[in-house]
């Protein structure tokens, strides 16, 4: 009974310890007007060009309505366009980084760079803290 309870109190832990770890990259990137989670959206639509509001909460695994109130945020602070209708479906919607939004990504990003590298010993402890 004492190891299933030491393996339970290790993975707490290693929780706890992605939860500071994920708090941590929210204040880096509020400090740029982005969560982390809104960051790695910005990522995404970067990376997919063109992708729509459907096809990135698939990528994302998140529910529609969440993706659509990040999306809706990113887009009201200038981060995204959304370009409506195609010559075939004049409901379609699709996102696109703005220059703005690339500025961001570029700068929230390299602080992300930045703190990871001060903290890679922190960061591997935290993930050998799940070995049991």
């Amino acid at each position: 009974m004492k190891i299933k309870q030491r393996k339970i109190n290790r993975f707490v832990d290693w929780v706890n310890a992605i939860k500071t770890i994920q708090f941590k990259l929210n204040q880096i990137g509020e400090e740029y007007g982005v969560s982390f989670d809104s960051h790695l959206i910005l990522k995404l639509i970067e990376e997919k060009q063109a992708i729509t509001p459907g096809q990135l909460a698939k990528e994302i695994g998140g529910g529609a309505p969440k993706t659509s109130r990040k999306i809706n945020t990113l887009y009201r602070k200038g981060l995204i366009t959304k370009e409506f209708g195609t010559p075939d479906d004049q409901r379609r919607v699709s996102l696109a980084v703005t220059d703005k939004g690339r500025e961001v990504l570029a700068l929230v990003g390299q602080a992300y760079e930045d703190w990871y590298a001060n903290h890679i010993d922190e960061i591997l402890e935290i993930n050998g803290k799940l070995k049991y």
